[in-house]
């Protein structure tokens, strides 16, 4: 009896055959498991970055990371995200490699996204555009129709209404540049199929009626694109004021030879637009090297924005309904919730050490948001003198050709040409109603105009009996 209970007691200190005790969880998992996810990454890295990465760390670091976005990986060296060979990292560091033109390692790299991960459509869209920089288009055709089905398919099996609408976006993104592509190559109707299926709810519609418009001035459709250029003057568009629109519809009257038409825009443009830029490019410039005035110009109040030149507004408006902007928004958002959260519920050692690095991850956010916009907004201005300058050029030659007419004792067939249904071109499945002044939401985007070309000249009658 006593050699028995002396076998069992042996059994029982025996590890063998003892309960195994489980590891004890790192900060960081203690971090995740409290839904610091911001905290959590920080602390994935520190943990983890000297030594032998293993399967685990790259769930771990993808499972974070589907929390915070991959935005913030953006910071980090692209030696230390190299040792996490991840489909995110991998997207990251195509991008970055892509930006430093190396695109040999920017397609080896998107070419590594497995095909099942969700930035695997943006990677299809981002390896398009390197074949684009290479002049490569059969491939870069492939690659938009890749990314297009993906993220359709994607967004038919996404569990929630939110994830839907990213693959959405994605969808509609790859099938705006496959349009681009199309009109590159001169393909002018398959771009103008591929433009049509954007809907108009779509946030990027409304700066792809100026592209629409190009194709159909290039298709030698004048009328439909005056018309699309139309849809900017409804009150639902006021904040999208695009120079170039104003240069294409003057170029398009142009074409008809309708020339005083086109001196009304350009005449508009020098008198209102024109003295409007040159003073915001005056005043922008006072502050191009600060780190958060654009930032904070753009969550000004209404009553205060107000005070600032109408075209900042509009330029602003236009900025926040930007997916890269969204998405930095969301993060600082996300951000502050976890510093408040934290400063809440945690001791001050544990406050201290997280709020002080989740306030630079912000700080680095704001700064990042403030360069974006402040590079879009200079890039806007900087088009206007070139197109102030396009239109000059076009006012020189409508002056020239009004001489010609008058020295060759010539005038247009008629000063203006009304125009009617018969000069509207359209398809079997369109039908068209005359615009009463009335900007409707459901025919936004639909306009073409029926005006005849006028360049047909005939002799000046009045002049050779005088």
């Amino acid at each position: 009896m006593k050699f028995s209970l002396f076998i069992f007691t042996l059994l029982l200190a025996n590890p063998v055959f003892a309960e195994e005790k489980k590891p004890e969880k790192t900060l960081s998992q203690k971090l995740e498991d409290k839904k610091y996810y911001y905290s959590a990454l920080n602390e994935f890295f520190r943990e983890t970055y000297s030594r032998e990465i293993i399967n685990d760390d790259l769930k771990r670091l993808e499972d974070l990371l589907y929390y915070t976005g991959i935005e913030l990986l953006e910071d980090y060296e692209p030696s230390l995200l190299s040792r996490y060979p991840t489909s995110s990292t991998r997207f990251i560091l195509g991008r970055q490699a892509m930006q430093k033109k190396d695109y040999k390692r920017a397609l080896d790299l998107f070419d590594k996204i497995h095909p099942d991960h969700r930035y695997y459509p943006e990677g299809k869209l981002l390896e398009a555009q390197v074949y684009d920089k290479q002049n490569i288009p059969k491939s870069r055709l492939t690659a938009y129709e890749a990314c297009q089905s993906s993220a359709e398919k994607n967004e038919g099996s996404a569990k929630t209404e939110k994830i839907k609408r990213y693959y959405r976006m994605v969808y509609e993104i790859c099938l705006v540049n496959k349009a681009r592509h199309h009109f590159k190559v001169e393909e002018y109707q398959e771009s103008i199929d591929a433009y049509s299926k954007i809907p108009k709810q779509s946030y990027k519609w409304p700066y792809l009626l100026l592209e629409k418009a190009w194709v159909y001035y290039q298709m030698g459709d004048y009328n439909r694109a005056l018309g699309l250029l139309t849809t900017y003057k409804s009150p639902l568009l006021d904040t999208y004021f695009l120079p170039e629109a104003e240069y294409l519809a003057a170029l398009s009257y142009f074409r008809l030879c309708l020339y005083e038409d086109s001196l009304t825009i350009i005449n508009q443009f020098y008198k209102e637009y024109r003295p409007r830029f040159q003073a915001l490019d005056a005043v922008l410039k006072q502050n191009r090297n600060s780190q958060n005035y654009f930032y904070n110009l753009m969550f000004k109040p209404g009553e205060e924005l107000k005070k600032h030149e109408e075209f900042v507004k509009h330029i602003i408006t236009r900025m926040k309904k930007q997916t890269r902007f969204s998405l930095d928004f969301n993060a600082i958002f996300k951000i502050n919730q976890e510093m408040k959260r934290i400063a809440h519920n945690e001791k001050p050692v544990i406050q201290e050490r997280l709020i002080g690095h989740l306030a630079q991850v912000k700080e680095n956010m704001i700064n990042k948001i403030n360069y974006n916009a402040k590079t879009d907004i200079f890039q806007f201005l900087e088009g206007v003198p070139f197109l102030s300058s396009e239109l000059f050029k076009l006012n020189l030659e409508i002056i020239s050709r009004k001489k010609d007419l008058i020295y060759g004792n010539k005038k247009l067939i008629a000063d203006r040409s009304r125009g009617d249904y018969s000069n509207v071109k359209r398809s079997r499945f369109e039908y068209f109603w005359t615009f009463q002044g009335a900007f409707w939401a459901d025919e936004l985007g639909d306009y073409s105009l029926g005006l005849k070309s006028n360049c047909q000249t005939v002799r000046n009658q009045t002049t050779e009996e005088e």
